[in-house]
């Protein structure tokens, strides 16, 4: 019996991705039983607004008019374009940390409720899993941007950031200034 191409495809799909989900909510149990607890009155100090020049980071505009000058050097357009590509990069390792620390915090809130939260659970998983491809594939267009082949708009995964940290707010009780009478 010969396996088709699509046949094989069927298959493994699905496979890999619950070897990914499962690896996905591993990691999370795994983080959290490492990770010191977080008081329940902790506010959240994570912020998306530092995260807005990734959109023009990677932008060909300023490349196309540095090359535009008189004395633009291929030298300097390539060493302008590395330069981009490492801060970029910082700004990567910045969101994938705050993703991490918004996703602990959402679940040790979940975890701590009086309620059943197994919708925060679920979503969580969910975002993870879409953050995870979102990095990768941002990561692989990065390397494709070093060499000048392209670029790949992060605004999916500031977005997804975005509706993480608003979740976030929403769920984390209100922190008094002072002693309740």
């Amino acid at each position: 019996m010969t396996l088709t191409l699509a046949t094989l495809v069927i298959f493994l799909v699905p496979a890999l991705l619950i070897i990914a989900v499962y690896f996905l909510v591993r990691q999370q149990i795994c983080a959290l039983r490492r990770r010191p607890t977080m008081p329940l009155d902790w506010a959240p100090e994570l912020s998306v607004d530092r995260y807005r020049p990734m959109y023009r980071l990677l932008a060909d505009d300023d490349i196309h008019f540095l090359s535009t000058q008189p004395g633009a050097t291929p030298a300097l357009v390539k060493r302008l374009r590395r330069q981009r590509y490492q801060v970029f990069r910082g700004y990567l390792r910045g969101l994938q940390c705050d993703f991490r620390q918004a996703c602990d915090a959402l679940l040790l809130l979940a975890m701590h409720s009086q309620t059943d939260r197994g919708d925060i659970i679920r979503a969580l998983v969910v975002s993870q899993m879409k953050f995870s491809i979102g990095m990768f594939r941002v990561r692989c267009r990065l390397l494709l941007y070093r060499w000048n082949m392209g670029h790949e708009p992060v605004a999916a995964l500031v977005d997804l950031f975005e509706r993480l940290q608003l979740e976030l707010l929403a769920l984390t009780p209100p922190v008094l200034d002072g002693p309740s009478v």
